[in-house]
C-alpha cells in the first residue's frame, strides 16, 4: 500500500469536513469530560468526525488508559483503512478480537506493528514511546531539531519519533528534560496528541509556548508593581527600596530549575491577590480559579496536583510555595 496516498486522503477528508483550523465549537459531547479542559476541543473534534466515540451513554472514558487495540481502531477510522489482504497478518492474539480488522489494516498500512513475537497485544496500554512511533509514521512527521530530553537513550528505537513529535509541537515531555516514554497514555491524552498531529503546522513549539507564558507573566508582574530582583520578580509594598523583610511575594520564571515557574508568598496574600489570580490563569487556564481556592484553603503541608497538563506542588511552611512543572 502507498501509505503517502493514504495519508493524503485522510488529510483531504479532514479538510473537506472543515478541519482547517484548530478552533472548534465547544459544545458538550461527553458528560465526563470537564468543561474547559485542555483535551475537550480535541475530543470534540474527533468525535464530530466520527473518529472517537467513547463508551456510550455520553461517557468518553476520561482518565482511562488507551489500549493498543483502541488506537488501531482510531487510526483505521481516521485514514479509512480496511483489511485488504495485501499482507498476511500472523498475530496470534487478535483472532475474534473486536479490533481485529482494524489491527490488520493499520499493520498493512505501516502505522502499527506487533512486538516481534507474533503478538500485537491489543489490550495492553499504549506507552508514550509507542505513541510517538505511531504518530510519526501515520502523519509523516519530520525531525526538524533535537530534544532536551535526557531520559531517551541515543540508540532507543523511539528516539527519532520522539524528536519528530517534539519538533512539530505535538508533545513537550512530562517535565524539564524528561520525556517519560514508559508512562501510559490516557484516552484524552491520545486524542490531544492526535489532534496536534493533524494540525501540526499550527502548533507552537514547546519553546515558543513557554516563552509566550514567560512574557505574559513578566507583563503581569510589572503591571502590578513587581520589580526585577536578581533572578526573580519581587513584590514589596514599599518598592525596590523597601526593607527585604517586607517582601510579600517572589516569582521565579524559567530560572533553569526543574520547575517552569515558582511562586513564594511570604506575607499577606491579600496584598497580591489580583496578580496571583492572573498568574494562575496563565499557567493553569482552565483550573486557575480552583487552584486559587486551594491556595487559600488550610490544606496539607505538601500537596501535589495535576492541573492543565502540569504538576503543581503546594507547600505550606513558613512560606507558601506554589511550584509549576513543565507541560506534559
Amino acid at each position: 500500500m502507498d501509505f503517502k496516498s493514504v495519508l493524503a486522503t485522510g488529510l483531504i477528508t479532514a479538510t473537506l469536513f472543515g478541519a482547517t483550523t484548530t478552533t472548534h465549537a465547544q459544545t458538550k459531547h461527553f458528560t465526563d469530560v470537564p468543561s474547559g479542559h485542555w483535551a475537550e476541543n480535541p475530543i470534540n473534534y474527533l468525535n464530530d468526525k466520527g473518529i472517537v466515540s467513547g463508551y456510550g451513554d455520553g461517557i468518553f472514558g476520561f482518565g482511562d488508559n488507551v489500549t493498543r487495540g483502541q488506537v488501531a481502531s482510531i487510526m483505521a477510522r481516521y485514514f479509512n483503512l480496511k483489511d485488504n489482504g495485501s499482507q498476511k497478518i500472523s498475530y496470534n492474539d487478535i483472532k475474534k478480537h473486536m479490533f481485529e480488522n482494524s489491527i490488520k489494516a493499520v499493520t498493512q498500512a505501516g502505522i502499527m506493528v506487533g512486538d516481534g513475537s507474533d503478538k500485537f497485544r491489543p489490550d495492553d496500554t499504549l506507552t508514550r514511546y509507542e505513541m510517538a512511533v505511531i504518530l510519526k509514521h501515520a502523519f509523516n512527521l519530520e525531525v526538524k531539531k533535537g530534544t532536551p530530553f535526557n531520559d531517551v537513550p541515543n540508540n532507543h528505537w523511539a528516539r527519532e519519533a520522539i524528536k519528530a513529535l517534539y519538533s512539530n509541537g505535538v508533545t513537550d515531555g512530562v517535565g524539564l528534560y524528561e520525556y517519560g516514554g514508559k508512562f501510559n497514555v490516557t484516552r484524552e491524552q491520545f486524542a490531544t496528541f492526535m489532534y496536534k498531529s493533524i494540525f501540526k503546522d499550527q502548533n507552537p513549539t514547546p519553546e515558543q509556548e513557554q516563552q509566550n507564558n514567560a512574557n505574559k507573566l513578566k507583563h503581569v508582574a510589572e503591571e502590578n508593581g513587581f520589580f526585577l530582583n536578581d533572578l526573580r520578580y519581587t513584590y514589596n509594598p514599599y518598592g525596590k527600596e523597601g526593607n527585604p523583610t517586607s517582601n510579600i511575594m517572589d516569582l521565579f520564571i524559567q530560572d533553569g530549575s526543574v520547575w517552569e515557574t515558582k511562586i513564594f508568598i511570604h506575607n499577606d496574600v491579600s496584598a497580591v491577590e489580583k496578580p496571583i489570580k492572573e498568574f494562575l490563569n496563565i499557567l493553569t487556564p482552565t483550573q486557575g480559579d480552583e487552584l486559587l481556592k486551594i491556595i487559600h484553603s488550610e490544606g496539607p503541608i505538601h500537596e501535589e496536583l495535576e492541573l492543565d497538563r502540569r504538576t503543581v506542588v503546594i507547600e505550606r511552611y513558613h512560606t507558601l510555595s506554589v511550584l509549576f512543572g513543565y507541560k506534559k
